[in-house]
């Protein structure tokens, strides 16, 4: 059986992963409307942080919830 975390990680993998096609669709079409700015920029950040930050908040929540067992 999978540890809980590694559940966790990979939840917030699939999380992250759903985003960041959403905040790509997102850029695209502030691309296509010729946006200045900084909202693109910020929002392409976002959604490069998210795949690193959401799979470590997932793995320490899975974590938390297995009691700390989770990780073995």
């Amino acid at each position: 059986m999978m540890p809980l975390a590694l559940i966790g990680a990979f939840v917030g993998l699939a999380f992250a992963a759903v985003e960041y096609f959403f905040f790509g669709a997102l850029i695209a079409r502030a691309a296509a409307r010729n946006a200045e700015g900084a909202g693109p920029r910020l929002l392409d950040l976002a959604r490069k942080t998210q795949l690193i930050l959401f799979p470590i908040i997932g793995f320490i929540a899975g974590w938390l919830i297995a009691g700390g067992r989770g990780v073995s």
